[in-house]
């Protein structure tokens, strides 16, 4: 959304809308729908374990999530996360979040999707269901049709999810500002070209690892948000 602000930043002059002096993008990705099917995939990275032995393996995950958050902080102790639990417990946590935007929006405007009847005072039902819904199907049977009724197609939707679409705007965009990681989950190698290729260094910072904002609590990314807010007052 921010390099979208940026893009159309004549739009917003010539409607009188506020602009920004500096626009900071962390950790954004460039292709929403890249982002969304990966997110999609790391819900189901359980099925990659045997049938037999897979309900007990994402309870060992969770017992191992609850010591790592009540333990007391011990960077010579950490918790060993393998590769598909890491996934799992990503594709739950955006699980997780989907469900509360399903709940929220449909609790203010009710499209008649839900099965369920939604209820303040017990949530166990809907609650279920919405965690049924992948992001695709959030895109697909919520988001487009309540934007049908606003004059936005599909097509344009999907359009406006990549920021190629906004390239040479953003190229000649001097105060934009971009700090990611190598292994963001959310960026396809074709996407970190495209950034590269677009972007100045004095513009474009890439860390080596980190993931998907996994390092907002190290003292050289700390610098790099700060710098990248350098020359304003």
């Amino acid at each position: 959304m921010v390099l979208q602000l940026a893009a159309r930043e004549d739009d917003a002059k010539a409607a009188d809308l506020m602009t920004f002096d500096r626009y900071v993008a962390i950790n954004m990705p460039v292709d929403l729908r890249h982002g969304v099917e990966e997110i999609d995939s790391y819900i189901n990275a359980p099925l990659q374990w045997p049938e037999a032995e897979r309900q007990q393996m994402i309870n060992n995950t969770m017992h191992k999530t609850s010591y790592a958050i009540i333990r007391p902080q011990s960077p010579e102790e950490p918790v060993m996360f393998g590769g598909n639990e890491s996934k799992y417990l990503i594709g739950l946590s955006f699980r997780l979040g989907l469900r509360d935007i399903i709940y929220d929006s449909q609790s203010r405007n009710n499209l008649g999707v839900l099965n369920t009847p939604l209820s303040h005072w017990n949530r166990k039902a809907s609650y279920a269901e919405m965690m049924s819904y992948s992001y695709r199907d959030y895109f697909l049977k919520f988001a487009v049709p309540y934007y049908a009724e606003k004059g936005i197609t599909l097509e344009a939707m999907l359009k406006e999810a990549d920021l190629r679409i906004h390239e040479e705007k953003l190229r000649n965009q001097k105060r934009v500002r971009i700090l990611t990681n190598r292994n963001d989950f959310l960026l396809a190698e074709k996407d970190l070209s495209w950034l590269n290729a677009t972007f100045p260094k004095s513009r474009l910072t890439v860390f080596p690892s980190g993931g998907h904002m996994g390092n907002l609590n190290e003292p050289d990314v700390q610098k790099a948000i700060i710098k990248s807010l350098d020359g304003l007052r």
